[in-house]
């Protein structure tokens, strides 16, 4: 998508995405135990650096490393002979792309018009919130608010183009938003063409005749070089100096909620996975409050080292969406879970979720009773398994012992609606001889059924109470049997 050229952009650079992960995901190892011996423990004084394998060189290091004369681009063989304590991490695309999805569906809460620019920055398109914020300076207040909240470090700069924000925040490394179209261009015209995105062999041909910076390049004629670059070269030097449109595919949340977490160590019991599942719980937690929803399942992977993944399922009586309440079901159920294998990283879903209706019930209407039962009922779930909670369903047929039967709990929104019939027990009994004195106090119901089906059942039905007070449901037989069918509580 294409916009003119006076709307000023924001650019967020995370020069250390994957470094600040891995001491986000030991921060919260830590507590999750201190004794795992699988588990290395991270020091933010030791040297770091993540390396990419398949450009042979160092992409990004930490303020001990680089306190050691490490610089990003050193290859792996000079920089263990520089430094043999360090520690080395493998360069892994996902983790950012991750960390950044979660991070852009957090700023689209508060800025409209978002880009993620892999593998480790973001662009805002600033211009159309300055009517809702009233300057840059405010909206940049929220927007780091936001960020704050994360550990990583970043740098952002402002520009009247996305690759003239993206090039002075990365040549300034440091935070400059500005407004002034002035000053930014000052600021541009000492930006080095090295962090732009021209092609290497291009950078090295304007170089040859002097054109090392932006000022430089603003005075040649375009037709100049055009004749001395590519295509693609040319077309990000139209969109740097404003003469070109930048082409932008902006951020569309997602309608269905997924969070990766990718573990970089291995974790062979599931209750020291909790902290981490909490995490993705307070994103899910968010994704719905702001959706004004709540759900009633999910589902939460786990991939295990060699062998295939464990999906393990979730659900609630009732439409839930706090953090707290969907880690209760998960602690619960993974009391009775065993892992086969360390599990590597982990992932949550939640793939289907209810808009909350606005209730117009009574102020004082009593529902806590209900909410309550159906919050019991997930935690039995949970701890005793789906297979053993059962729920009642009504049947259409007149023997007390025959008018009712169990069902799996999922399946009680379709029990029978007809009217329970009153003076019926609490308690039903397996009928036995009535051995005591019991005085009548309602009664008789006459039951003649089932003649139908060879079972001929005639009973006179009675309500007594017994010396201690019990009410009991017991009925007489033609016979004048009497027999004790229920209790009342």
């Amino acid at each position: 998508m294409q916009f003119d050229t006076k709307s000023i952009w924001l650019y967020v650079h995370f020069p250390r995405l994957q470094l600040n992960i891995i001491e986000a995901q030991h921060s919260c190892a830590n507590t999750i135990s201190k004794e795992q011996s699988t588990l290395p423990q991270l020091n933010k004084a030791l040297a770091q650096a993540v390396y990419h394998s398949s450009h042979n060189q160092l992409i990004q290091i930490n303020q001990a490393a680089e306190r050691q004369g490490l610089q990003c681009g050193m290859g792996l063989a000079k920089a263990s002979l520089m430094h043999k304590d360090l520690r080395i991490h493998e360069y892994k695309p996902q983790l950012e792309e991750n960390a950044l999805e979660q991070l852009a569906q957090q700023l689209y809460l508060v800025s409209a018009d978002i880009v993620i620019d892999k593998p480790n920055g973001l662009i805002l398109r600033a211009q159309n919130m300055l009517k809702l914020y009233g300057n840059l300076h405010t909206y940049w207040q929220v927007i780091q608010y936001c960020i704050n909240k994360t550990s990583y470090e970043f740098v952002a700069a402002s520009g009247y183009s996305v690759p003239a924000a993206k090039l002075i925040a990365l040549h300034a490394k440091k935070n400059l938003i500005i407004e002034d179209k002035q000053k930014l261009n000052q600021l541009l015209d000492g930006c080095s063409l090295a962090y732009t995105s021209i092609d290497a062999k291009d950078l090295n041909k304007l170089a040859r005749v002097g054109i090392k910076d932006v000022q430089a390049l603003k005075q040649v004629p375009t037709a100049e070089l055009a004749s001395r670059v590519n295509r693609h070269s040319m077309n990000t030097i139209n969109e740097l100096l404003g003469l070109a449109a930048s082409k932008v595919k902006f951020y569309q949340p997602s309608t269905q909620f997924h969070s990766q977490v990718e573990l970089l160590y291995e974790v062979e019991n599931i209750d020291k996975l909790l902290p981490l599942i909490e995490q993705c719980l307070q994103n899910l937690s968010q994704f719905l409050c702001v959706r004004n929803a709540r759900c009633l399942q999910i589902k939460i992977e786990l991939k295990q080292r060699d062998t295939t993944s464990r999906c393990l399922h979730f659900e609630s009586a009732l439409p839930i969406y706090k953090s707290r309440d969907w880690l209760e079901i998960v602690s619960l159920k993974f009391e009775r879970i065993r892992l086969e294998a360390p599990v590597i990283a982990l992932s949550l879903h939640c793939d289907q979720y209810e808009t909350t209706q606005i209730s117009s019930d009574d102020l004082f209407l009593k529902r806590s009773n209900q909410i309550a039962g159906l919050s019991l009922i997930s935690r039995l779930i949970s701890k005793l398994g789906e297979e053993k909670v059962k729920g009642i369903t009504y049947i259409n047929d007149y023997r007390p012992e025959s008018s009712s039967q169990y069902i799996p709990f999922t399946s009680t929104s379709k029990r029978s609606k007809e009217q329970i019939q009153f003076d019926r027990p609490s308690i039903l009994l397996t009928p036995a001889i009535l051995t005591q004195q019991v005085t009548i106090i309602k009664g008789p119901e006459r039951l003649n059924t089932a003649w139908w089906e060879g079972e001929d059942i005639t009973r006179d039905y009675y309500i007594g109470e017994s010396q201690h007070g019990q009410r009991m449901w017991i009925y007489k037989t033609p016979d004048n049997e009497w027999y004790l069918h229920g209790l009342f509580c």
